[in-house]
């Protein structure tokens, strides 16, 4: 399936949802981004383990091939980044109130 297939899926399957959100309330807003970034985060974390494993499965089967070998390296590297990205997301938040300053509400007033 192509990638551009993927998106249209996504789009329809989430369409619906977006429709009948009924957003009334500032709250209902950050509650919406705050579950975007904690499952993007879960998404490209599992994503990234799985391409650790597919590195890992390269370097075991290279058999000194030099371009299976660079080929995994590179994998495990993006894979790390890719890590980095989901932590960045999951905590996006609290760096930027570490950042700025403030507090973040936890309950927002309706």
């Amino acid at each position: 399936m192509k990638p551009a297939s993927w998106i249209i899926l996504a789009i329809a399957l989430l369409a619906p949802g977006v429709a009948f959100a009924q957003i009334t309330h500032i709250c209902d807003i950050i509650d919406i981004v705050n579950a975007a970034a904690t499952w993007f985060g879960i998404f490209v974390f599992i994503v990234a383990v799985m391409a650790v494993l597919y590195a890992a499965f390269l370097y075991l089967t290279s058999a000194g091939n030099e371009e299976t070998i660079k080929k995994a390296h590179t994998v495990l590297v993006y894979a790390l980044i890719g890590i980095a990205v989901a932590l960045l997301a999951t905590s996006a938040a609290k760096i930027v109130q570490k950042t700025v300053g403030g507090t973040i509400t936890t309950t927002c007033p309706r």
